[in-house]
């Protein structure tokens, strides 16, 4: 669980959040989008295709599945 003091994320901790891109993100392996940023359950935003994706992988390889059915 993530902690915050004083407005600031304490390192170590695991706040899942929520990110915005353009485009399709990537799980091909060397260019995962937001490796070692996202962590396992974060929520990414395709700004430019309105699809919503939620990491099922982990924070140093993250796997972006499309949440639902979304046309």
């Amino acid at each position: 669980m993530a902690v915050i003091e004083g407005g600031n994320i304490i390192e170590g901790s695991e706040l899942v959040g929520t990110y915005t891109v353009d485009g399709t993100p990537s799980n091909v392996a060397e260019e995962q989008t937001l490796a070692g940023v996202a962590h396992r359950g974060a929520l990414l935003i395709d700004a430019t295709n309105a699809v919503l994706y939620i990491n099922t992988g982990t924070r140093a390889e993250p796997t972006w599945t499309v949440v639902g059915t979304q046309a």
